[in-house]
């Protein structure tokens, strides 16, 4: 008998809200929400992604939706950011769920990718601590100086293009079966975009959740060394280091997480200089044009 799989995919944009989403769904009683959020299992195309993750095999990603509680709930969610981007994972998520519901959470491509860039440092992937230089970079098709898990992760025109991931994903998904987020609703009226969401999902809007913003990009490594041992580890150490990775992400023991919050530090929001943002409005003008004729939330404030 085969296991029972997620139903539901928040498939990004990453720094578009689908921490805050991801939560919400989760403290809701009829949502089995997996943890951790983003286990990448169908972007084949990002091996080395789903690797460092643990979730590479199928019996390890099942076993996120295998205990009786996962089954029993009426959707079951995961968030895998990466999916908008994969070439494989909607494809292989509807040949395996043919009924499976997809949520894409919007935002800007200019504040997107100035927050993204700060979470790819975070996460070792990216070097340049200047995102001018990076974008440049990315733009001119040289590689990255780091090591990043997957090449595609430094790809920023690629990231920003909303309107191209979108425009694939409904060539693969009828569109009813695909709900929109912008990150300009969910700061400006959070209950409508809980209620929309629930409808769409079929679920009560109540308990309503506690609406505050989740996984800010305002933050840093207190301790270097100590995270680069952590995800980068030496040959040697990488399988030992990665079991007790995958653990901490998965257990619930509030020594833990208390104990991770710790590595973390405050820092000041990116900011960039307006010759770069204009930069970058033009550069995605015709993009946020098309996702304006695939979605029904108002992207026009995003254009040049």
């Amino acid at each position: 008998m085969a296991l029972p799989l997620a139903n539901t995919y928040l498939i990004g944009a990453p720094k578009s809200g689908t921490t805050t989403l991801a939560r919400w769904l989760a403290a809701h009683p009829d949502v089995h929400f997996s943890v951790p959020k983003e286990p990448f299992y169908w972007a084949d195309d990002f091996p080395r992604l789903r690797a460092h993750y643990g979730f590479a095999e199928r019996r390890s990603y099942e076993a996120l939706f295998s205990s009786p509680e996962a089954a029993s709930t009426r959707i079951r969610a995961e968030g895998s950011t990466f999916y908008l981007y994969s070439r494989t994972a909607v494809p292989s998520i509807c040949a395996a769920v043919p009924d499976a519901r997809f949520i894409v959470a919007l935002r800007n491509p200019a504040e997107l990718l100035i927050s993204y860039h700060r979470t790819q440092l975070v996460a070792l992937n990216e070097s340049e601590q200047d995102f001018a230089c990076a974008w440049h970079r990315s733009l001119s098709g040289r590689p990255a100086a780091s090591d990043p898990l997957d090449p595609k992760q430094l790809d920023y025109p690629l990231i920003g293009a909303l309107g191209a991931a979108v425009s694939r994903l409904l060539s693969r998904v009828p569109r009813e079966r695909v709900h929109v987020v912008s990150v300009d609703d969910l700061r400006v009226d959070p209950t409508a975009v809980w209620q929309n969401l629930t409808t769409y999902l079929g679920i009560s809007d109540a308990p309503a959740p506690n609406f505050l913003a989740h996984n800010s990009s305002l933050k840093s490594a207190r301790y270097p060394r100590v995270r680069r041992l952590a995800h980068r580890p030496p040959g040697l150490l990488e399988r030992p280091i990665a079991g007790i990775r995958q653990w901490s992400r998965t257990t619930s023991l509030p020594g833990v997480q208390r104990a991770k919050q710790q590595m973390w530090q405050p820092e000041p929001r990116p900011e960039v200089t307006p010759e770069i943002r204009a930069e970058l409005a033009t550069y995605f003008d015709a993009d946020i044009r098309l996702l304006a004729t695939l979605v029904p939330v108002d992207v026009s404030g995003w254009l040049r």
